[in-house]
This record gives C-alpha cells, sequence and structure tokens, in this order.
C-alpha cells in the first residue's frame, strides 16, 4: 500500500516534470521568435532608442541563457524522478511477491496445524475408546 502511494507520487512528479518541459518549450520558442523580430527592427531602430534596443536585445539573450540552465534542471529532475519511478515500481514488485509467499507460507503452516489438530484429535479418542474399553473389561458383571 505504502509503495502504491510512492509509485503514485512519483508517476505525478514525472506528469509535471513533462508539462514543464511543454512549458520551457514554449518558452524557447518564444524566445526565438522575440529575438528574431527584434534582430530584424535592429536597422530601424535610431537615436535614444537604440540604447533601450540593445539592452531589450540583452535581457532576452540572457533569458536564453536562464532558459537554458533551467532546461538542464529539468532534465536532471526527470532523470532523478525516472530514476525514483523504476525504484517504486520494483519495490512494490518485490513486496507483492514476498506478500504472496509469506501467505502461501502462512497457509501451508496453517493446513499442517490443522492436519496436527486431527491427529491428536484421533488419538486422544483411540485413548478414550481404549479407556472405555478396559474399564468395561475390569468392571465386574
Amino acid at each position: 500500500m505504502k509503495f502504491e502511494k510512492g509509485l503514485s507520487t512519483a508517476t505525478l512528479l514525472s506528469n509535471e516534470v513533462k508539462c514543464k518541459q511543454v512549458a520551457l518549450l514554449e518558452r524557447d520558442i518564444l524566445l526565438k521568435n522575440l529575438k528574431s523580430v527584434l534582430e530584424s527592427l535592429r536597422g530601424q531602430v535610431a537615436g535614444k532608442y537604440k540604447d533601450e534596443f540593445e539592452e531589450s536585445v540583452s535581457m532576452v539573450d540572457i533569458l536564453a541563457v536562464q532558459l537554458s540552465k533551467r532546461e538542464n534542471e529539468l532534465l536532471q529532475q526527470k532523470t532523478e524522478v525516472t530514476r525514483i519511478v523504476t525504484s517504486l515500481k520494483l519495490a512494490s514488485e518485490d513486496a507483492r511477491r514476498i506478500v504472496d509467499e509469506e501467505r502461501t507460507n502462512a497457509r501451508m503452516e496453517i493446513e499442517n496445524a490443522r492436519a496436527a489438530v486431527q491427529r491428536v484429535q484421533k488419538v486422544l479418542q483411540e485413548k478414550e475408546n481404549s479407556s472405555q474399553r478396559i474399564g468395561k473389561l475390569l468392571q465386574p458383571t
């Protein structure tokens, strides 16, 4: 039960990582498009706006670097989550197998105990029958 809960949590984490990857990909595309538009406008900007324009291009470059770092972090997270999911699946399978083996062993022990009880009951019944026969033989007629 605990393993399955952990497996469920790991699956949710995996899905979250996938959503983040899609969002990063969309941001990457947007940044590339923005950079392309800015580059096409570079020649048309003059005067006091040129400094602001260059600052905007610089900010887009910084964002691209930050995005690249975040993508690397996300890849590391994805690898870790995948490793955890795999471990939890194996642990869950092992736990199920162990529980099944223990259940089988317990059933065998119960059957063995029942058989032993039946043997003891049979021996007691035979002793009682034997005692009754001896008692009848010893009684005066």
